[in-house]
């Protein structure tokens, strides 16, 4: 309840009921009343009794208002307490979060110090085994620079004779076409011979499969340049074998008095054998320039695995 609620007090005033109670009773017989009644003086008004206020609902509420009271103290303490004591334990653990942030920066402090060190260390460690390290390959370093621009420059050389030798190779596939072209334009005349002396067909057969086994030899010749597969002594003793039939066969053809023209098939073979006989020699130049390169190959490989 407030302090300015309306409260209710009673009136001090008696009520009209209460006050005729308070008069005297008349007595129960009246008395008569003369005919002629004598006069009488006035009387005076009656006497009022005022009756002792009735206090106890004020009481009652006042002794509730003292109970909302106390209960509303009571409550308000309770309250208090209860919010000290929130207040002190929000005190201990900002307390104990202190603690723990001054461990934590304590903590961090030494591992940062810690790291440092350890940072420190490895560092000049690193610098000892760089500094061991390049004053023991210095001189290794600088040697395989040098044998690195030798190997650069005989390489360089390698090319230049490689591009030699194709250029070479290339001259003498024209030659090879040109001894090719020859034996073609041979081939008539081989088979206008083989018209003419019909009475030594062996010996014109023998003849042919000669020319055809020189016609092989060209060919393997011309399809491997490098791996040249037939030797210079069968070729000659085979040409030597065909100019022998040659010139058995001129003499009969002179016997017979032919009239096929065979200067012009020697002079033919007599091309054919120069030609031989200079594929013969640059063939034996390439295989001796093919071994000395294969040697500075080896050289070189060998070199850098130990400069490795």
């Amino acid at each position: 309840m407030r302090k300015d609620d309306d409260i209710e007090i009673p009136s001090l005033t008696l009520d009209q009921d209460e006050v005729r109670d308070k008069r005297p009773n008349a007595t129960s017989a009246p008395k008569a009343r003369p005919a002629n009644p004598t006069p009488t003086k006035p009387a005076h008004a009656p006497s009022v009794v005022y009756k002792k206020a009735n206090l106890t609902g004020v009481y009652i509420l006042l002794f509730l208002i003292l109970c909302a009271s106390a209960g509303a103290g009571y409550w308000l303490w309770q309250q208090n307490m209860q919010l000290r004591n929130e207040l002190y334990g929000a005190k201990n653990e900002i307390q104990n979060l202190d603690h723990q942030l001054i461990a934590a920066d304590v903590s961090a402090n030494r591992q940062g110090e810690t790291l440092e060190e350890t940072l420190n260390t490895h560092a000049s460690e690193i610098r000892k085994l760089w500094g061991v390290s390049y004053d023991t390959n210095r001189k290794a370093i600088s040697g395989n620079t040098a044998a690195l621009e030798e190997v650069q420059k005989k390489l360089a050389d390698l090319r230049e004779t490689v591009s030699t030798q194709s250029k070479r190779i290339a001259i003498q596939a024209d030659a090879f076409s040109d001894v090719e072209v020859n034996y073609n334009k041979l081939l008539p005349s081989v088979a206008a011979i083989e018209k003419t002396m019909g009475e030594n067909s062996s010996q014109i057969n023998s003849l042919a499969a000669k020319q055809v086994s020189l016609d092989d030899l060209l060919a393997a010749q011309a399809g491997q340049n490098e791996a040249q597969t037939l030797s210079l002594e069968q070729v000659n003793q085979q040409l030597s074998e065909l100019s022998t039939k040659l010139v058995a066969l001129e003499k009969q053809i002179a016997a017979t008095q032919n009239t096929v023209d065979v200067s012009s098939v020697q002079q033919t073979l007599d091309k054919h054998q120069e030609a031989i006989d200079s594929i013969d020699a640059f063939r034996q130049q390439i295989l001796s320039e093919t071994n000395r390169l294969t040697k500075q190959i080896n050289q070189l490989i060998i070199e850098q695995q130990f400069g490795g």
